[in-house]
């Protein structure tokens, strides 16, 4: 079954359903792909225009970005997209937010308490190509915790992957965003809130590419997030 899970969210992060010239086309962070649906559902039912996902690391999205003249807009964390010199201008969606979760009979109060024996595994999306795994892996540099730890860590795609194996206890804790944990309550242990100061600020942001997609339809997505209902679908999710 988790072989399935595993290939369906391979194929769903780097394919793309078939595309309408009249809408818009954004490539996201696979850990906002709940509010990232959820707002684009809202902006097609307020406007009428057609709107696409796909979803990866930020690697996979620059991928995706470059290889696909169709995308002509990307979601994710700030620092992440503008090295990527393809975005022009930028508009704040919000701030990210990094937490440990426990999985299910595994309890957690600070994160000092991954040290002890009763956490084995721990899950973290990959340190080099997504958001949160460099907000958990800068965490815990400052912390001290990696010497401790990092023996216990395993390293994954993305945020959705992390949540697997906390849901299936395939480990017994991960590190996931705000998003995410509210998606995972009732399903796993407690949650650890992780503050802010023990890793670089995550500046959520919706980047335009320049001459690409229809510049109406584009055009029309901005202004659509600057409503209150936008505003209140991200809210929703902690961001």
């Amino acid at each position: 079954m988790f072989r399935r899970w595993w290939l369906g969210c391979i194929v769903g992060m780097l394919s793309v359903s078939a595309w309408a010239a009249d809408g818009v086309l954004v490539a996201a962070g696979a850990g906002y792909r709940k509010p990232v649906l959820e707002l684009l559902q809202a902006f097609s039912e307020a406007t009428g225009i057609k709107a696409e996902a796909s979803f990866g690391n930020m690697k996979q999205v620059e991928v995706q970005a470059r290889q696909n003249p169709d995308v002509s807009v990307l979601i994710g964390d700030q620092a992440f997209l503008e090295p990527m010199q393809l975005a022009q201008q930028f508009m704040p969606l919000g701030r990210g937010q990094l937490v440990l979760v426990a999985a299910s009979g595994k309890t957690l109060q600070t994160l000092d308490d991954l040290r002890g024996p009763a956490i084995g595994r721990i899950a973290m999306p990959d340190r080099e190509k997504a958001v949160y795994g460099k907000a958990a892996f800068t965490c815990m540099q400052r912390s001290g915790l990696w010497a401790d730890i990092h023996t216990k860590l395993i390293e994954v795609t993305t945020v959705p992957q992390v949540s697997a194996y906390v849901l299936t206890q395939q480990v017994d804790a991960g590190f996931v965003n705000a998003t995410e944990a509210k998606a995972l309550q009732g399903k796993v242990g407690a949650a650890v809130v992780v503050d802010e100061g023990c890793y670089p600020p995550i500046a959520l942001s919706m980047g335009v590419i320049a001459q690409r997609g229809n510049v109406t339809a584009v055009q029309a997505l901005q202004d659509f997030v600057a409503t209150p209902a936008a505003r209140a679908v991200l809210q929703r999710h902690g961001l």
